[in-house]
């Protein structure tokens, strides 16, 4: 048996060794396990200096609560780049062009060597002074990133039209002209009715080698099929029929897109009839109009619910090439660019379908792309009311997706 220590004897006092403290022994730990998390600190500070996928993360972690509030979070306000806003005009094949620019300026950016260029196309109306749109933006600008938002007089005027293409494309060759691009790449991210416009400015020979990237929300793919859920009112999804409600602005919006080649009177009383809580169009009224038109009220009104396939074969020959011509699904297999597709899985605006149908089409493509629904959007707004569990799930998706849409760009 060993002997025990006897009291009052450093050299054998439990709390003590050669004379000095034991307790240094785990003093030296804590100043090891310091000296790694300073080792891995520096580490991360230089893939994010130097590395893509570093780069990319940590924009993900700052812009992500600007994505899903309608706050920048403090530690981008006071550490990312001072960002300067501008707005210019420049002329396109279908007229102005109108440009909000936010121009990180000063020194080195946020993350070191991560200038890019991104252009957004925020969709139908005028959405310029947007609180979300504004606050976005500028968290993009505050990470390093040179933004320019676009929007054209037909949008304002809650319209599509396939002329607006060219507008895209000079926007986006505008934006790769900007002082600190050079050398640099651009992708694009389009909300609901900008989606088509980025699809077609994407495909076109000018700038389709250029784009990094298309993030594409809350938008439609074929507008026929939309115009099939307009007229039926429902939705299938995973072989169960739903019912589908949507609100006044993408009727309005169809209705501007889809009867101009309808005579000057017929358009009138179209647009009457379909207008916000406008009352149905009278017999007589109806029976004024060409079969075509009649077609296209009952499609848009959605009052002849089991009669949509008889009604969009009634629709001219040049009514059924304007749907092709304003559908992204015409241009698909000219994109090169990889594919973002995001989408309210409860979108009463556009219906999630349109998304689900763009991502079985690229999957079918093999073009590399990735798809994500959400519940937390009102379709292209996060919603109000909210819990954490809500958040926490939708905002590890849209992390990833943001974070693989950065790391792309970069």
């Amino acid at each position: 048996m060993s002997r025990q220590p006897t009291q009052g004897s450093s050299k054998n006092h439990p709390f003590r060794k050669q004379g000095r403290l034991v307790t240094e022994q785990p003093l030296k730990k804590k100043h090891k396990v310091a000296r790694i998390l300073l080792g891995m600190l520096f580490i991360g500070s230089i893939c994010a200096s130097v590395f893509p996928w570093g780069r990319s993360i940590i924009r993900s972690l700052v812009i992500l609560p600007a994505l899903i509030s309608a706050t920048q979070p403090g530690v981008l306000i006071n550490n990312g780049d001072t960002i300067k806003h501008t707005q210019m005009s420049i002329s396109s094949q279908s007229g102005p062009v109108y440009l909000d620019i936010f121009m990180p300026v000063g020194g080195d950016p946020l993350i070191k060597s991560a200038r890019g260029g991104v252009l957004i196309v925020p969709g139908v109306g005028d959405n310029r002074q947007i609180p979300q749109l504004l606050n976005l933006s500028e968290a993009f600008a505050r990470t390093g990133l040179i933004v320019m938002d676009m929007t054209t007089p037909t949008l304002m005027a809650y319209n599509i039209s396939v002329q607006d293409t060219d507008a895209t494309v000079q926007a986006f060759k505008k934006l790769e002209s900007l002082p600190g691009m050079a050398g640099r790449r651009s992708g694009m991210i389009a909300f609901s009715g900008g989606v088509p416009l980025t699809c077609f400015a994407a495909a076109d020979p000018r700038i389709r080698n250029e784009v990094a990237y298309i993030a594409a929300f809350g938008g439609y793919f074929d507008t026929t099929t939309l115009l099939e859920a307009l007229g039926s009112r429902s939705i299938t999804i995973d072989g169960k029929t739903e019912a589908w409600h949507p609100i006044d602005i993408p009727i309005q919006v169809l209705t501007n897109m889809t009867t101009q080649d309808f005579s000057y009177d017929e358009q009138t009383t179209l647009r009457a009839g379909l207008a916000s809580d406008a009352q149905p169009l009278t017999g007589t009224q109806l029976q004024a109009l060409s079969p075509g038109a009649q077609a296209m009220y009952h499609l848009l009104k959605g009052d002849e619910p089991q009669q949509v396939t008889r009604n969009i074969k009634l629709l001219p020959p040049d009514i059924q090439k304007l749907l092709t011509d304003l559908s992204p699904k015409r241009v698909i297999k000219d994109i090169r660019a990889p594919i973002f597709l995001l989408h309210d899985r409860n979108d009463n605006s556009l219906p999630v379908t349109e998304t689900r149908e763009f991502d079985a089409e690229l999957t079918q493509l093999r073009h590399k792309h990735e798809y994500v629904e959400f519940h937390i959007f009102d379709h292209v707004e996060v919603r109000s009311g909210l819990n954490v569990g809500q958040l926490a799930g939708d905002g590890f998706h849209l992390f990833s997706i943001l974070d693989n849409l950065l790391y792309t760009g970069s």
